[in-house]
């Protein structure tokens, strides 16, 4: 059983690198999920912490996290350092 909506998500949530400390410098890295407040982003490659908040999941299509939350459209990484 997937820990969120399908095993995909679950692969991508959890994703892990040996060769990257932190999933935002993994250009394999596509989704950044924050247990806190279960919001799900794709990561933005730019350098820095930005993702971009996903209501569905782009494999299932399945709804996901606290979608709709005013101000939610746009995410960082919890350590605060990210560009929007």
């Amino acid at each position: 059983m997937s820990e969120h909506c399908c095993d995909e998500m679950t692969l991508q949530a959890g994703w892990r690198c040996d060769a990257h400390a932190d999933v935002f410098d993994c250009p394999d890295a596509l989704v950044y999920y924050d247990p806190r407040s279960d919001d799900y982003g794709l990561i933005v490659h730019d350098g820095g912490t930005s993702c971009r908040e996903i209501g569905f999941c782009p494999w299932c299509g399945a709804r996901l996290g606290r979608t709709g939350a005013p101000g939610s459209a746009s995410r960082t990484s919890p350590s605060g350092g990210g560009r929007r």
